[in-house]
């Protein structure tokens, strides 16, 4: 029975693909939480959302990546544990479902931003997007909670089996490839539609808008072009459903085009950063303003704070000379 070196190479993806991918991701994702909390943005309800997917993505790369570094030199802990098994998966996909919806949730705010009408630009502020990214944890908690209430180990695989992994694939199909893409094209067109219909008095607002809209956008594409290979998988994977006897080369041909179109996957939470610099001239700014300035800063203060040590101890040297 013909084989395929694809085990090795999905072995080899992980151990250095992945870790790149954690590098970049940890990396990036922590540079959006420091400038998304400065001056220039922190007022604003769409970095609200920038710093939420941030701090979001930080907590998936370490939660879904590490563990499968670990399996690389050690037994894979979730075929071992029941509770392992529930946890892990659930976690993985639930921090992808915040991701996403809190994206959509981002797409939602600029089409607000950029109305003409007071009362529903008043939708757009920084109460209501904590409001919003609170009730989009708690709901995307309670839609994946059979998950860990129906997900077992079989044969020392943890997993889904028999008719509730045929529908969970249409679950994902769902709540994953349909919905969010489809929200996030309807309001980001409708915001560039807002953008072009508003006066010109209101250049300034357009320009800001438009940088902030800019990154959301790219995000959207991300996602969007990052979920068809997802989203072909799934769908073929519920056409062969029921297909019996297939070969070991066809399984190992499936079972690396299930880790690929996932690997693909994670370039949602990797790249917002490096979008943002591409994308964005005041975020491009304000990076290097960190870069440039920041350890200069970090050297005054630490200069400022000896000195203010040595004035605080010169009386009682002098008092104990005398």
């Amino acid at each position: 029975m013909t084989t395929t070196n694809l085990p090795f190479v999905q072995e080899e993806m992980i151990r250095y693909g992945m870790s790149i991918c954690l590098a970049l991701g940890l990396t990036g994702n922590i540079f959006n939480c420091i400038i998304f909390t400065r001056p220039l943005y922190r007022r604003s309800p769409s970095s609200v959302y920038h710093l939420s997917l941030s701090i979001c993505a930080l907590f998936h790369l370490i939660w879904s990546i590490s563990p499968q570094l670990h399996t690389l030199y050690y037994p894979d802990l979730q075929n071992q544990s029941v509770f392992y098994c529930k946890t892990r998966l659930f976690g993985t996909h639930v921090l992808g479902l915040y991701f996403r919806y809190i994206l959509v949730c981002a797409c939602v705010d600029r089409f607000f931003a950029t109305r003409d009408d007071v009362g529903r630009r008043s939708l757009s502020s920084v109460k209501m997007a904590i409001v919003l990214i609170v009730i989009t944890c708690i709901v995307c908690s309670l839609a994946a909670i059979h998950m860990p209430i129906l997900m077992y180990i079989r044969n020392n695989i943890c997993g889904m089996f028999d008719l509730y992994k045929f529908i969970f694939a249409f679950y994902e199909i769902l709540t994953i490839t349909i919905l969010p893409p489809a929200l996030m094209i309807i309001f980001s067109a409708l915001t560039i539609r807002s953008l072009h219909q508003r006066h010109a008095i209101q250049i300034h607002a357009k320009i800001r808008d438009r940088h902030l809209l800019r990154m959301v956008i790219a995000e959207v594409v991300v996602n969007i072009v990052t979920s068809v290979p997802f989203s072909v998988n799934l769908i073929y994977g519920v056409a062969t459903y029921y297909v019996v006897n297939k070969s070991t080369r066809r399984l190992q041909i499936e079972s690396f085009m299930n880790f690929f179109t996932t690997f693909i996957i994670y370039m949602l939470v990797v790249s917002p950063f490096y979008l943002f610099i591409l994308v964005s001239k005041p975020y491009r700014k304000e990076f290097i303003n960190i870069i440039t300035k920041g350890p200069n800063k970090c050297m005054k203060r630490r200069n400022r704070i000896m000195q203010t040590n040595t004035q605080n101890h010169a009386p009682a040297i002098n008092g104990s000379v005398v």
